[in-house]
């Protein structure tokens, strides 16, 4: 991961970071976010992550 990226206040304090290299794609785009609201999920997020 770049340097600047992880130094950066605004980026890292988000919840969640996604740090993909050039040659990755992803196909669906429903699916990430679909998996960042079941690991947000107080019941079942907490067992997960």
């Amino acid at each position: 991961m770049n340097a600047l990226i992880r130094v950066s206040p605004v980026i890292t304090n988000a919840p969640y970071m996604l740090n993909v290299d050039c040659d990755h794609y992803i196909n669906n785009s429903k699916a990430l976010r679909e998996a960042m609201w079941f690991m947000m999920d107080p019941i079942c997020g907490k067992k997960i992550s």
